[in-house]
């Protein structure tokens, strides 16, 4: 979402007017070995004061239910889970964490309250899996133990700024071939969902392209996600 916000409080000399943006929606679809599709949506502006996080769900064509608080729900082989401050997903594969955070080093952020910060952990050995995942963060799972930094943006001292990075040389494709149809769309140009086998990105042929910055040399992890810009490493 988009949203005006200061890295440094004014009369500061590093005092600067960020035009940027905040995630503060997750939607997650997972599909259950026998095939029930499970819907979840977690929201910003519905965060408190107190940080208790706050879901729904659906399964297949169900009514949307509402996922308090320290209550976790199993359907078949996936688990929904809030403890409390976060909104866990559980598939075979996957573990997903939804955490929303207040803002702190952003100072007079336009109309939001909280952003959400995104964690994805494998539950198997990379190299075991049929299906290589993708997308914006999944195709960092490419079976290289390597990283690959995208752009960042370069903040000035002071003055206005707008951001521009879109992880360009860090990801597959254009970011325009990420956009999803809708909340809980699952199809976009790069797409695993609903298959059975599928090789992970080319990295050779990418960097060859020179779509691709070279990769580097990482400590593995099986930990990838999105997490808020420290802003108080600004100029």
């Amino acid at each position: 979402e988009l949203a005006d916000f200061e890295p440094h409080a004014p009369p500061s000399s590093r005092h600067k007017t960020v035009h940027g943006s905040f995630l503060t929606q997750a939607h997650i679809v997972a599909r259950t070995s026998l095939g029930k599709m499970v819907r979840v949506s977690f929201y910003a502006d519905m965060i408190g004061k107190d940080n208790v996080a706050w879901a729904n769900y659906t399964v297949d064509d169900s009514i949307a239910f509402q996922l308090k608080a320290k209550v976790s729900k199993v359907i078949e082989d996936v688990t929904l889970m809030n403890s409390y401050s976060s909104l866990h997903v559980t598939t075979p594969e996957f573990e997903i964490t939804v955490t929303p955070n207040s803002f702190h080093e952003e100072r007079n952020v336009a109309a939001l309250h909280h952003r959400l910060d995104v964690q994805l952990k494998l539950r198997v050995a990379e190299k075991s899996m049929a299906v290589a995942p993708h997308g914006i963060i999944g195709q960092a799972w490419d079976k290289d133990g390597k990283a690959i930094n995208g752009e960042t943006d370069n903040f000035p001292t002071s003055g206005e700024f707008t951001t521009y990075a879109m992880a360009k040389g860090a990801i597959e494709g254009m970011p325009e071939d990420y956009k999803m149809a809708s909340k809980y769309a699952t199809d976009f140009k790069f797409s695993r969902f609903g298959l059975t086998t599928a090789a992970p990105r080319d990295v050779a042929k990418l960097v060859a392209a020179g779509e691709l910055n070279t990769p580097k040399a990482a400590v593995v992890s099986d930990l990838v996600g999105s997490t808020e810009y420290n802003f108080s490493k600004l100029p």
